[in-house]
């Protein structure tokens, strides 16, 4: 089924099928209309895998465990307020349709991302929007596979510095990686462009 007659089928259901589905997932109203909420949480469940079902990873207001979630992200109690405007879903992906999902989703939709990897964010980047927005937090996506032989590495987003430099000593007593000194600091803010600190450069001689 296309994007359009999914669209089509939505219009068509009744309040009744709307709020069973949005008890099914606790979802928030995000300024703007049932039929718009449940669009989206279709379009999510749509680009994910079933095998591992996004529904599992959403936290929203309605949820006994999103304050908790969602102040876990805020370090500077600024930004913890009752004035400050609140997102509408997090997204804690544990697979990489989640990531897809909610990119593709979120632009469909109008709503902004908020990208969290490492939770040292200080400034509110990833955390605070005047415009109805969703976090997906990458901090569970934190696989680093090392090959010492081309002397490369992947690292997912949601591993930490000093997750990296361990798993490179694992492989080898020569080999370094320039970075940061925080080891807790998510790679994807700080490869990104996010921190404060010069990636720092070493000196082998």
């Amino acid at each position: 089924m296309s994007l359009e007659q999914d669209d089509q089928v939505i219009r068509l259901l009744d309040n009744k099928s709307i709020k069973k589905h949005k008890k099914d997932y606790n979802f928030i109203h995000f300024a703007s209309d049932s039929v718009h909420e449940l669009a989206f949480l279709q379009c999510l469940s749509g680009h994910s895998q079933p095998s591992h079902p996004i529904s599992a990873v959403l936290y929203t207001p309605d949820n006994s465990s999103y304050s908790s979630v969602l102040e876990s992200y805020i370090r500077n109690l600024r930004f913890n307020t009752p004035a400050t405007p609140k997102l509408c879903l997090i997204i804690t992906a544990t697979h990489e349709s989640h990531k897809q999902a909610a990119v593709i989703c979120s632009k469909k939709h109008g709503l902004e991302i908020k990208i969290q990897s490492g939770d040292h964010d200080y400034e509110g980047m990833s955390y605070v929007s005047d415009a109805p927005f969703v976090i997906l937090d990458m901090f569970n996506l934190r696989s680093i596979s090392v090959d010492i032989e081309d002397e490369s590495a992947w690292v997912q987003a949601g591993a930490t510095i000093g997750e990296i430099y361990y798993r490179i000593a694992e492989k080898s007593k020569t080999h370094v990686f320039p970075s940061g000194t925080f080891v807790t600091v998510g790679a994807g803010g700080h490869f990104s462009g996010g921190r404060k600190e010069k990636m720092k450069q070493v000196d082998l001689q």
